[in-house]
């Protein structure tokens, strides 16, 4: 299960959603890198934060679509900075 932050504009989706993995792509899937993912009807773009075990949502979770690039391109500290920014100033962490 991939936690992954969607690239919206919308200030009250700014938050992960959990994405069950594929088989094929599992070895291409690894926290920092980008993904494309079905949200609200469309293909867009996301990072996935982290990888988790379990869950808290109830239902099916929907598959990652696409990994755009397997190079973790966000760190975990950088995501922490850019979290922190984006709450300070009433921002979106995309």
């Amino acid at each position: 299960m991939a936690r992954v932050v969607v690239d919206v504009p919308l200030a009250h989706l700014d938050r992960p959603f959990d994405y069950a993995v594929p088989d094929e792509l599992a070895e291409q899937v690894v926290a920092g890198c980008r993904v494309r993912v079905r949200f609200a009807g469309k293909l867009v773009d996301g990072v996935v934060l982290e990888l988790a075990g379990s869950t808290d949502h109830t239902g099916k979770l929907a598959p990652l679509a696409k990994v755009v690039s397997p190079e973790p391109v966000l760190t975990p500290e950088v995501a922490e900075l850019a979290r922190s920014v984006a709450d300070r100033y009433a921002g979106s962490l995309t």
